[in-house]
């Protein structure tokens, strides 16, 4: 009896879990996304694909045996077996190139869904805090036009007094329903990102705190530049790239010393070849381009929004003393209550924008990081 009551016990405790969802803080997200996530495993297929292409095309070159040895001109044969065509060593060493770009790539894609979950942790915090805030204001703005309502109909305010202050009331309530619909289109994100099936119940996201802007950053964005390009990935797969093309442009350019001979075609493929390596070296210079624009672009809006916070906190000041003064004078006339409601909502307005800004620093910052190659996992921010 006592095994069949802890059982049963048991089971409710399991199924009282499952029913309440998992919970997450940002260190286990980061580790399910980095090991678990399709796009990763996607990017890993496709580097295991070209490493296998890779390998085969090594085998190639290893001599092989057929019927033609069995011919008189056994010294051609036997020489066009185990020699390989020199544009061959080319295509396979052009391969590994492939596949060290493969790797890079799956990196990158790796580096690109954590800062989508970090950033996306934040905002879904974010819009929870505002929610909060929002059925507040609209509760203080349901209490003004409940007393409005009074007065208006003993003929003691205007009926625009009277409208505005249900108006208000509509407004505060569609803006709940906005945070509503944008904290679902996080949570709905994060699902993607953690690879956790859309019908399950709200994700138990861990409170976070700000800390991004903490983290060791270079002291000028001029060392911040150079450091985000000798850490880039992307230009990484660049030069990967290129070194693959440059060799294939050898194979194309030394495929007239073939068995086969010169085709008609030798000249255009040689072309080709070249032009494909122009390219990929134009797009690594616009890949480092955009990355010093982006980096000191970042460092100035940082230090902008740095200024509009310090600006923004001496406006939450000022709506405190405001809110605090209408308190301490407030009286039982309905002026008095409405004037002590309305500082309450300058206050709350206040500190939804001193939130906004801080949130907005956050993610400014973990844009940064991004772009200096940090390592998303652990946060060490590279150095020169």
């Amino acid at each position: 009896m006592k095994m069949t009551i802890g059982f049963v016990l048991m089971l409710g405790l399991l199924s009282a879990r499952l029913y309440a969802g998992e919970q997450y803080s940002l260190e286990k997200a980061r580790e399910q996304v980095a090991n678990n996530n399709i796009k990763v495993s996607i990017a890993y297929e496709q580097y295991v694909q070209v490493k296998n292409e890779e390998q085969a095309k090594t085998l190639q070159l290893l001599p092989t045996l057929s019927v033609d040895m069995l011919v008189l001109n056994y010294q051609y044969t036997i020489l066009r077996s185990i020699i390989p065509e020199p544009s061959r060593f080319f295509e396979v060493s052009a391969q590994k190139d492939l596949a060290e770009a493969a790797k890079v790539n799956r990196t990158i894609v790796k580096k690109n869904l954590l800062e989508d979950l970090e950033e996306t942790f934040y905002l879904h915090q974010f819009h929870k805090e505002m929610i909060e805030s929002f059925k507040k204001e609209a509760d203080i703005t349901g209490q003004i036009a409940a007393r409005s309502q009074e007065a208006y109909d003993l003929g003691a305010i205007s009926f625009s007094d009277y409208y505005r202050a249900q108006r208000n009331v509509i407004t505060a309530k569609t803006q709940s329903v906005n945070g509503n619909e944008l904290l679902k289109s996080e949570e709905y994100g994060l699902k993607l990102i953690l690879q956790v099936k859309d019908n399950t119940d709200t994700l138990d996201i861990d409170s976070l705190k700000f800390y991004n802007g903490t983290l060791d950053y270079p002291e000028t964005a001029q060392e911040a530049v150079t450091i985000a390009v000798n850490n880039s990935k992307e230009v990484e797969q660049f030069g990967h790239l290129i070194d693959a093309a440059n060799k294939q442009k050898k194979g194309v350019a030394l495929s007239w010393i073939s068995w086969g001979g010169v085709g008609f075609d030798y000249f255009s493929r040689v072309s080709i070849a070249k032009l494909e390596v122009n390219k990929l070296e134009l797009n690594k210079k616009k890949a480092v381009l955009e990355i010093k624009n982006q980096v000191a672009a970042q460092y100035v809006q940082i230090e902008s929004h740095k200024e509009k916070m310090a600006y923004q906190s001496q406006l939450l000041a000022m709506a405190q003393a405001e809110y605090t003064l209408a308190l301490a004078s407030q009286t039982d006339l309905l002026n008095s209550f409405i004037n002590t409601k309305r500082a309450e909502l300058s206050l709350m307005t206040a500190q939804r924008e001193d939130s906004k800004l801080k949130y907005e620093l956050e993610l400014k910052y973990i844009k940064l990081k991004r772009l200096l190659g940090t390592n998303m996992m652990t946060n060490i921010v590279p150095r020169a």
